[in-house]
C-alpha cells in the first residue's frame, strides 16, 4: 500500500456524491468491445490485468481522514469471468442483460474493487469485452486508454505503460498555484457576467436516481460532412448547433447555455495517465428564430474557441465563485459531448469496436455523439434522469432533434423558425417565480396578525407590530446615519428581543447587516469591522457613517457572514436578498414552518444557523422564543424548557442533538409540542437516528447540509421510516 494522497477536484465532487447515496450504482460507467475473430481466453485475460495493473486509479481506496476524504492505491485481489452465452437463445441479448445487471453493482469506494472486467463469448468467433469502473477513478478518455492498452498488449505485449496517477494530482496542484488559474477566474468571471438562467426541457427540479435512461439513433454523416465543408465549421459545430436550436425552439430561449465536456488534458502529462481529468465549461450560445443551422455553428466556433485558452478552470470551482453550490440555479442546461474520433480497436489483427453502456449520473439530460468507422453514420445517445423523463418522452426529444437537424441540413438557409418539427407540441419551461423579500414577508405578516406574538424570551414578548415599530424606528436612525443598498452595518450580536430588532431594522433600511461575535477576541473582530462603516455598540448604540442610497433591489446585499477560519483566515461571505429570499422560501416549504409553530432560536446568532431560525419563523408568522443561558446548563433542563415553552420545532446542532437522544434515551421525554427538529453540521450517527425513531414517533427528523457560501442549507433528508439503511456508513 502506498502512502496517502488528497482527491482531485473531480475526484472530492464524485465522493461526496455518492456519500449522499452509498448503495447507488449511477456512478458507474461501463463500455463493451465486440471482437470479430478467435480470442485466446487466457492471453485476453493476461492483458487485461496487465492493463489493469498498471492503471493506478483503478486500486484507490477511499477513506477519511478526520473531515477530510483521501486515497490509497492498494491493488487487491479480483476476478476476470470467462461466460460461455453460446447456449443461450440469444446470446447478444444475453451478454447486453448481463453487462446491465453488472453496471447496477454497487461499490463501495473505502473496500473496492471500483472495477469489473469479464469475457464473453457469444458466438464461435464472436466476443464481447466488459468493463465497468467508477467515475471516481477514470474518464471517457481514461476508458479509451485503457481498451488501447488491452488491445497493444494482447496484439505484440507492446507499447507504453501507464505512468502514475500523482501527476494527476500534481498536475492539478501546479495549476491551481499558478497565475494561469487566476486568469482563468477572471476570465470565467467575465464570461458569465450575467448568464441567464439556463433553459432546460423541464420546468422542475429532481435528484439523481440510481440509473438513467437512454434514447439512441443512427444517422449518416454525408451531409453533415458537405455542409461543414462548405460552411468553414467542423460538423461537430453543426450538431452542436442543432441542439441548441432545438432548445431554443422548445423553450423561446433567445440564449442557451450547453455544458461541453473537455478533455483537459492537452498540454500536459497526463495522455497516458488513467484518471478523472475531464472538466465541463458552460458554453453561452446565442440563437433566435432568424438565424440559420451554419450561423448557430458559427457561433458555437467562435464560442469554443473563446474558451479554450480556459477550459482548465474546474466547473466545480466557477459555481463557488458565483454562489451557486447548494443552490437551485444551474451552471449550464444539457450537457452536450461530442466525440469525432472512433474507438475501433484491433486484437492480433481482430476487429473491435467499442461501445458504451453506462456514461455515469445525469442530472437532466445528456446528448452524445460518437463517429464510428464502419459506416455506420453517428451514434446519437440521449441519457436523461428518470425523475424528469419518461422514455417515451426521451424519444420523443430524440425524434425532434434528429428532425430539425435533418431539415436544417437540406434547407441550410431556411431559418431555424421556419424550420419544421417532427411534434410541435414541446413543452415551454417557465421562468421559476422570484421569491418575495424577507421584509416584505415580515410586513405582510405584520399586517395579517399584528397582535400576535413575534419574539419571545422569558416574560419580555413582541407582538409583530410591536416588532415591526421597533426595527422601523431603528431603520429610521440607520437611514440618517446614511444606511441604504449595499452598505454592511456591523452588529455584535447578543441573544436577547432588541438584538432581533436590530437585524430587522438594518433590512427595513435596505443595508446589510454585518454579525459578529461581541466575545470574539479583537483580532478576529476588528478586520470585520473595519469593513462596516456602520457599526452599532453597546445599548444599540450607532457609530460611523456611511453614504447609501438608491432603491433596494434583489441583488442587493442582505447580510455578510465570515466563515468559521478554521482553514486560515475568516472568509465573509455577501449574500443578497434575493438568495436570502429564496433559501426562506424553499426552507419555509420543506419544513412545513406555520403561523401556529413555535419556533426556538438556538444558533449564535453570528453563525449562518441563525439565519434560518429567525427568518424563516418571522416570514411565516411564527413565533421565535430566543432561548436563555440557562436552557443549555443541562441536556434534560433543555428538554423540560422546551416543554413549557411549546416549542413545535427545533434546529439544533447535530452533535448537541446526540446528547438529546442520549438523555432521553436514559430517561426524558420528547417535548409535548414538538412536531419537527432539524439537524445539521455534521454526520449524524447512525445508532442515534436508530434510537430517535424509537423514541420520538411522530417526529420529524430533518437532516441539513450546506456550506456557508450556499446560504445555509444545501441539501435537506427526513431521517424517517423510510431512512436508507445505508445511511450508518455516511
Amino acid at each position: 500500500m502506498t502512502a496517502s494522497l488528497p482527491l482531485s477536484a473531480a475526484q472530492t465532487s464524485i465522493w461526496f456524491g455518492q456519500q449522499l447515496d452509498p448503495d447507488n450504482p449511477v456512478y458507474n460507467t461501463a463500455d463493451h468491445v465486440l471482437i470479430d475473430g478467435p480470442v485466446d481466453p487466457v492471453r485476453f485475460e493476461e492483458a487485461v490485468r496487465a492493463a489493469v495493473g498498471e492503471a493506478e486509479s483503478l486500486h484507490a481506496r477511499f477513506f477519511l481522514d478526520g473531515d477530510v476524504p483521501r486515497q490509497v492505491i492498494a491493488p487487491d485481489e479480483w476476478d476476470f469471468p470467462v461466460l460461455d452465452l453460446r447456449g443461450e437463445d440469444d446470446p447478444e441479448h444475453a451478454a447486453l442483460a448481463w453487462m446491465g445487471a453488472d453496471v447496477r453493482t454497487p461499490v463501495d469506494l473505502a473496500l473496492g474493487p471500483l472495477f469489473g472486467q469479464a469475457l464473453l463469448r457469444i458466438g464461435d468467433e464472436r466476443w464481447v469485452w466488459h468493463q465497468r469502473v467508477h467515475h471516481i477513478a477514470v474518464d471517457g478518455f481514461a476508458f479509451s486508454l485503457l481498451a488501447r492498452r488491452v488491445a497493444d498488449l494482447y496484439t505484440d505485449g507492446g507499447g507504453t505503460p501507464f505512468g502514475p496517477f500523482a501527476k494527476v494530482l500534481d498536475v492539478e496542484e501546479s495549476y491551481v498555484d499558478s497565475g494561469k488559474s487566476a486568469k482563468d477566474a477572471e476570465f470565467w468571471r467575465e464570461y458569465l457576467d450575467g448568464l441567464p438562467e439556463p433553459p432546460g426541457l423541464v420546468d422542475r427540479l429532481a435528484g439523481i436516481g440510481d440509473h438513467t435512461i437512454r434514447s439512441t439513433a443512427r444517422i449518416p454523416t454525408e451531409d453533415l460532412r458537405a455542409l461543414a465543408k462548405a460552411e468553414g465549421v467542423s460538423w461537430p459545430d453543426l450538431v452542436t448547433a442543432a441542439i441548441a436550436a432545438y432548445l431554443h425552439r422548445a423553450t423561446g430561449a433567445e440564449e442557451v447555455v450547453l455544458g461541453l465536456p473537455v478533455m483537459g488534458r492537452l498540454g500536459t502529462p497526463l495522455l497516458r495517465v488513467p484518471g478523472i481529468v475531464m472538466n465541463i465549461v458552460p458554453l453561452r450560445i446565442a440563437v433566435g428564430s432568424g438565424d440559420t443551422l451554419p450561423a448557430v455553428a458559427r457561433e458555437v466556433a467562435a464560442q469554443i474557441k473563446r474558451t479554450r485558452p480556459h477550459h482548465r478552470y474546474r466547473h466545480e470551482q466557477i459555481r463557488r465563485d458565483l454562489n451557486l453550490v447548494g443552490g437551485t440555479r444551474k451552471l449550464f442546461g444539457p450537457v452536450v459531448n461530442v466525440m469525432p474520433f472512433d474507438n475501433d480497436l484491433r486484437f492480433a489483427g481482430n476487429p473491435g469496436r467499442m461501445r458504451n453502456i453506462a456514461a455515469g449520473p445525469v442530472e437532466d439530460l445528456a446528448v452524445g455523439v460518437r463517429d464510428f468507422s464502419d459506416g455506420a453514420g453517428l451514434s446519437v445517445e440521449l441519457d436523461g434522469n428518470p425523475a424528469l423523463y419518461a422514455q417515451d418522452e426521451l424519444d420523443r426529444h430524440r425524434d425532434r432533434l434528429l428532425r430539425l437537424l435533418a431539415e436544417g441540413l437540406a434547407a441550410p438557409d431556411r431559418p431555424l423558425g421556419r424550420l419544421p418539427l417532427a411534434d410541435t407540441a414541446i413543452r415551454v419551461r417557465p421562468p421559476h417565480p422570484p421569491a418575495p423579500d424577507v421584509v416584505e414577508l415580515i410586513r405582510a405578516r405584520v399586517a395579517e396578525r399584528p397582535d400576535a406574538v413575534a419574539l419571545e424570551q422569558g416574560e419580555v414578548r413582541y407582538t409583530y407590530a410591536e416588532l415591526a415599530a421597533r426595527a422601523d424606528r431603528f431603520a429610521e436612525a440607520l437611514r440618517a446615519r446614511g444606511a441604504g443598498p449595499d452598505v454592511p452595518v456591523g452588529l455584535p450580536l447578543r441573544r436577547d428581543p432588541d438584538t432581533i430588532v436590530a437585524v430587522l431594522g438594518v433590512l427595513f433600511a435596505g443595508a446589510a447587516y454585518l454579525p459578529v461575535d461581541p466575545d470574539a477576541p479583537v483580532e478576529r473582530t476588528g478586520p470585520m469591522l473595519a469593513n462596516a462603516p456602520i457599526t452599532v455598540g453597546p445599548g444599540l448604540v450607532l457609530e460611523g457613517h456611511a453614504a447609501g442610497t438608491g432603491q433596494v433591489l434583489p441583488d442587493h446585499l442582505a447580510y455578510v457572514i465570515h466563515t468559521s477560519g478554521s482553514t486560515g483566515r475568516p472568509n465573509g461571505v455577501l449574500v443578497s436578498r434575493k438568495a436570502l429570499a429564496s433559501f426562506v422560501a424553499a426552507a419555509t416549504e420543506r419544513y412545513g414552518v406555520t403561523s401556529d409553530d413555535r419556533v426556538l432560536q438556538f444558533a449564535a446568532l453570528h453563525f449562518d444557523a441563525s439565519v434560518e431560525e429567525v427568518f424563516v419563523t418571522l416570514c411565516a408568522g411564527a413565533t421565535l422564543v430566543l432561548r436563555t443561558a440557562e436552557m443549555t446548563a443541562s441536556v434534560d433542563g433543555f428538554l423540560r424548557a422546551c416543554d413549557k415553552a411549546h416549542i413545535t420545532l427545533l434546529d439544533l446542532p447535530t452533535a448537541f442533538w446526540h446528547e438529546v437522544v442520549h438523555t432521553l434515551a436514559a430517561q426524558g421525554e420528547v417535548p409535548r409540542a414538538l412536531r419537527t427538529v432539524v439537524i445539521g453540521g455534521e454526520a449524524a450517527l447512525g445508532t442515534r437516528v436508530d434510537q430517535w425513531r424509537s423514541i420520538a414517533q411522530g417526529v420529524r427528523l430533518i437532516n441539513t447540509y450546506g456550506p456557508t457560501e450556499a446560504t445555509v442549507v444545501a441539501t435537506a433528508a427526513d431521517l424517517g421510516p423510510t431512512m436508507p439503511k445505508s445511511y450508518a456508513a455516511i
